[in-house]
């Protein structure tokens, strides 16, 4: 459920980190979830607010400079991108902070390479407004990991 919640979101995050997050939620509602919502939908909600709590951590040990890792998803990440693993942090935090429709238009279009004029049209945008927000996502990816640089 964390990996699709995550792709449904369009989210950058280590799944094991919201995983194990979602765990600890499940388990500390679970005596007052009382049927309502449906249990699916309750699961849902705890995977979302994990996945929030994940990314406020991230955005805070990226701004306070914390140690980069050694190990994990931000190593595995860094190395094809050529980035250092911090900058690999701070890049999906800069993709985790744009908008729904910005985050999946630069996952389609950027990183998938799917048709920008199908994408467009399933979007009900034009071709321009839908290249815009992959755009605008791509100069965040690339000013958080020149500023990682720094």
């Amino acid at each position: 459920m964390v990996a699709r919640r995550l792709r449904a979101r369009a989210l950058f995050l280590d799944a094991d980190r919201v995983h194990l997050r979602a765990l600890a939620l499940v388990a500390h509602g679970a005596a007052r979830y009382g049927g309502r919502p449906a249990l699916a939908t309750w699961l849902a909600e705890r995977v979302d607010r994990a996945a929030e709590e994940v990314l406020a951590e991230l955005e805070r040990e990226t701004r306070e400079g914390a140690r980069a890792p050694t190990a994990g998803v931000w190593v595995e990440l860094a190395g094809p991108l050529g980035l250092a693993p911090a900058a690999a942090r701070a890049v999906c935090v800069a993709l985790c902070r744009r908008s729904h429709p910005e985050r999946e238009a630069f996952l389609r279009l950027v990183l998938r390479r799917e048709s920008l004029d199908e994408l467009a049209h399933e979007a009900g945008v034009s071709a321009s407004a839908y290249a815009r927000r992959a755009r605008s996502t791509l100069d965040a990816v690339l000013s958080a990991a020149q500023d990682e640089r720094n």
